[in-house]
């Protein structure tokens, strides 16, 4: 909306649990659904699933992050944040939902795990999506954006989360980006972006940032997200263990074939309602 210059009334709600003993309340423990529609029958109204972000434009209502950015897109005039393409459009869906599966989810993983091994494992997945992701943006020589001179989509939803891996990822877990080209390329293009004021406007300031996240680096969130993380990370530890019983098994079956042959083997958050719709 800040991007289209649309006039808008943003509606803050907090959809989890308040705890009064932690720095400005700020926890990640999920408040039911049930409750969210009693506290803010508007927002469930418009988000039937009780997760932010949702839209409300004079009773056209969506919700989830990206539907709501081409909603916007397509409903509102302003500058374009798809290109008019449809190659482009589909590789912007494509790199916005890369951002969403694969970067966001390796970075998660490493705030949200408690054993160290995986932090590690999963710090070194978060750099290889991010240099991945770096060699698919156009050359800074045509400009900082993904897209070049073009603000789009795809910076959209990597902005805030960027945000979060500086701040958080560095309080947390320490993070600090690698000095190669390819977080070169995304100091360039996160200098831009921070500095856009659709972006500047509406980024959370450091210590609600911080401070929200502390249930995520205990594991002790309760949202669908940190959920599904934590289960993630159950099926990534159970998958070792398995990958390490079948090894065993296998080098088990080879020493008793070595030794019948004789040999010796050894075994080894908000909902806005948005106006001057087209």
């Amino acid at each position: 909306m800040e991007e289209k210059g649309v006039k808008y009334q943003w509606i803050e709600i907090n959809p989890y649990e308040v705890d009064p003993s932690q720095p400005g309340g700020y926890t990640k423990k999920a408040l039911p659904l049930s409750e969210k529609k009693k506290r803010f029958p508007g927002f469930v109204e418009t988000s039937p699933s009780g997760l932010v972000p949702g839209l409300d434009n004079q009773g056209e209502r969506v919700h989830d992050s990206l539907i709501v950015v081409e909603y916007i897109d397509e409903a509102f005039d302003g500058p374009a944040l798809l290109p008019s393409s449809a190659l482009l459009r589909a590789q912007q869906r494509k790199w916005s939902n890369y951002v969403t599966e694969a970067i966001q989810k390796h970075y998660y993983t490493m705030i949200i795990a408690q054993e160290k091994d995986t932090q590690e494992e999963f710090r070194g997945k978060f750099y290889d999506a991010c240099r991945h992701f770096a060699q698919h943006m156009a050359p800074v020589s045509k400009g900082p954006f993904f897209l070049g001179d073009e603000f789009s989509m795809v910076d959209i939803a990597l902005a805030p989360f960027w945000q979060r891996f500086i701040w958080v990822g560095g309080f947390y877990r320490g993070l600090e980006f690698p000095d190669d080209d390819a977080f070169t390329r995304m100091n360039v293009w996160w200098d831009a972006v921070s500095k856009r004021p659709s972006v500047a406007n509406t980024l959370v300031c450091k210590p609600r940032l911080i401070a929200s996240y502390k249930q995520y680096a205990r594991n002790e969130a309760t949202s669908n997200y940190g959920k599904m993380i934590q289960r993630n990370i159950a099926r990534h530890k159970a998958s070792k263990v398995k990958s390490i019983a079948s090894g065993l098994a296998g080098k088990a079956t080879y020493s008793r074939a070595a030794l019948i042959a004789g040999c010796a083997a050894s075994g080894a958050v908000g909902y806005i309602l948005g106006m001057k719709s087209k």
